[in-house]
């Protein structure tokens, strides 16, 4: 936006000295040109969205990336030109896939694809309860030359993503009113919910792990991967700046394991004002047959959210955690989607928290 009221300011009548060597274009011209600029910024200052696409290409920081409503991707998604923005076919795939899920009921929906597969669905209303989804963990993609280089097979690897949370989250944005930023990249490659240092799994880096990787990744790999999660933290704080959240929320499953309970939210950085909230949607939980619903078991939230909390103490923060035995088969391989569109709808229910700061 500075970058824009700078061209403004540089053609500005009021602002050119006659007889500057800079002056090419008639006085009459630049007049309307100025017209014409400062209306353009009148609209990005007033669509917060148009905002936030013009911050990410005057950075230049995430290279190419589309913008455009889920009808127009859902229009273009068999072009060449769509399939060729992706670094692979199957990370193409993945994110046509998504499309065609939400298409028709969201068409209207603004997003914003990088070429790594970083997603973001507007659908921000002004004067309205906006929330901030992340679904960091919901992909699986793995570039073929690092999937080469992983010790655990895919199939073991699926048991540990976070199946389909993208579907199981989403609508509390897409119903309701906000952003929801989504990756299909898989955790195995670059976790977004760790430190910089910790992002790429180390042998033994979690509990969960035991040998990551049975080939060394070159610099390279490393470098690019590492590259994606500048680019994520990136566009992550020009979406805080450019949008007013009253609420961010990070979505996640969890392993079904021995003495998990089948939800559990995080709840170390909320602020206690908040929560009063969240114990009710506890309540409304357990009243729809989820109990046991528990507070930081066995996570309380995790690096995205202390990340976020230190810029903003003062924001209602969280996570939810799912037990996937609420929606996969028992093998863990699959998931139901019956369960999926049941977990999905009582979730948006809960939601409702503008009417509990209300009362």
């Amino acid at each position: 936006m500075e970058k824009i009221k700078d061209v403004v300011r540089s053609i500005s009548p009021v602002l050119i000295k006659p007889g500057s060597s800079s002056i090419t274009i008639g006085l009459s011209k630049r007049f309307f040109l100025f017209r014409i600029m400062n209306k353009i910024v009148s609209l990005i200052e007033e669509d917060p969205h148009l905002n936030f696409v013009a911050l990410l290409k005057s950075y230049k920081i995430l290279g190419r990336f589309l913008s455009g409503t889920l009808h127009e991707f859902y229009r273009d998604r068999n072009k060449l030109y769509f399939k060729n923005f992706f670094i692979d076919r199957k990370l193409y795939n993945m994110v046509k896939a998504d499309i065609e899920h939400l298409y028709p009921k969201y068409l209207d929906t603004r997003m914003t694809i990088t070429k790594r597969g970083v997603i973001i669905y507007d659908n921000y209303k002004k004067s309205s309860f906006n929330t901030l989804l992340l679904t960091i963990h919901s992909g699986s993609w793995v570039p073929v030359s690092i999937g080469k280089k992983l010790s655990i097979s895919e199939e073991q690897r699926l048991k540990e993503e976070d199946i389909e949370t993208n579907r199981i989250y989403s609508r509390i944005v897409l119903e309701k009113a906000g952003i929801w930023i989504d990756s299909k990249q898989s955790r195995f490659v670059i976790d977004f919910n760790r430190s910089l240092e910790r992002a790429i799994y180390a042998d033994n880096s979690e509990e969960w792990l035991d040998v990551v990787w049975k080939e060394k990744l070159t610099k390279h790999e490393s470098d690019e991967i590492y590259r994606s999660y500048r680019e994520f933290y990136f566009t992550l704080s020009k979406l805080i700046d450019t949008f007013n959240f009253n609420i961010i929320f990070d979505g996640h499953s969890m392993k079904a394991l021995d003495g998990r309970p089948n939800i559990s939210f995080g709840t170390k950085f909320i602020p206690h004002f908040y929560m009063p909230i969240v114990r009710s949607m506890q309540r409304k939980m357990i009243s729809m047959g989820y109990s046991p619903v528990l507070f930081d078991t066995p996570y309380h939230g995790g690096y995205i959210l202390r990340w976020l909390n230190q810029k903003f103490p003062n924001i209602f923060i969280f996570s939810i955690e799912i037990n996937k035995k609420l929606y996969m088969l028992k093998n863990g391989n699959r998931p139901i989607k019956k369960r999926i569109n049941k977990l999905a709808e009582d979730l948006t229910q809960i939601f409702d928290i503008e009417d509990e700061i209300n009362k």
